[in-house]
C-alpha cells in the first residue's frame, strides 16, 4: 500500500512539474515575441528619426544658401517637400503605433 501511494505521489509530483514548465516556456515565448515587436518598432521609428534629422539638415542647408544668396533655388522647394514627406510618414507611425497601443497588440 505504501509503495502504491510513493508511486501516485510521484505521478502526481512529475505531472506538476511538467505542466509548470509547460506553462513556464509558454509564458517566455510570448514575452520573446512583445520583445521582438518592440525592437521592430523601435527600428522603424529610429529610421524615421534619422530620415527627419537629415531632412530637416537638408532644409536647414538650402535655406542658409537661400538667406546667403538672397534668392530661393530649387533646392529649398526640394528640401522643403523631403521635409513634409518625412513628417507625414512619421506622423503617420506614431498614430498607426498609438492604435496598436490602444488596441492591446
Amino acid at each position: 500500500m505504501g509503495s502504491v501511494i510513493s508511486t501516485v505521489f510521484t505521478a502526481c509530483a512529475t505531472v506538476a512539474s511538467g505542466m509548470i514548465l509547460f506553462f513556464l516556456q509558454r509564458l517566455l515565448t510570448r514575452q520573446q515575441k512583445k520583445e521582438e515587436q518592440r525592437d521592430a518598432a523601435k527600428a522603424k521609428e529610429t529610421v524615421l528619426l534619422f530620415r527627419s534629422l537629415d531632412a530637416l539638415g537638408k532644409l536647414s542647408m538650402a535655406n542658409g544658401v537661400a538667406l546667403r544668396d538672397g534668392k530661393t533655388n530649387g533646392e529649398l522647394t526640394l528640401a522643403l517637400s523631403e521635409w513634409e514627406k518625412v513628417q507625414r510618414q512619421m506622423y503617420d507611425y506614431l498614430i498607426s503605433s498609438h492604435a496598436e497601443n490602444s488596441a492591446g497588440t
